[in-house]
């Protein structure tokens, strides 16, 4: 039997009846959930300037998350969509994910 995680749109009230499913994704090309409770899940068919699902794939990492193994977007195309996207918090976060690029490389990790 495989555990599926409790994720409800984020900032849904708590009684919002919502199924995640192939019909309720189906909907939107855009989505924010909160899984279990507590962990941030954003799903996009797109993700400028990167590309499809498949183009992300493409560079994605595998992490253990909440006790889950989980693809999530790789940090050099990460940091190609905070360059992008050059929005005040983006530029912030960018300073922190190249101090974590420039540790990686030190430690020969990816």
């Amino acid at each position: 039997m495989v555990e599926t995680p409790d994720a409800s749109p984020l900032g849904a009230p708590p009684d919002l009846r919502f199924r995640l499913d192939a019909k309720a994704l189906a909907l939107g090309s855009s989505f924010t959930f909160e899984v279990d409770g507590e962990y941030p899940l954003d799903l996009r068919a797109c993700l400028e300037p990167i590309g499809t699902y498949d183009d992300v794939l493409a560079g994605s990492e595998t992490l253990q998350i909440g006790g889950r193994t989980v693809r999530v977007i790789g940090l050099e195309d990460l940091i190609r969509i905070k360059r992008h996207l050059a929005r005040p918090k983006d530029r912030e976060s960018l300073l922190q994910l190249e101090a974590i690029k420039r540790l990686r490389q030190e430690e020969g990790l990816r």
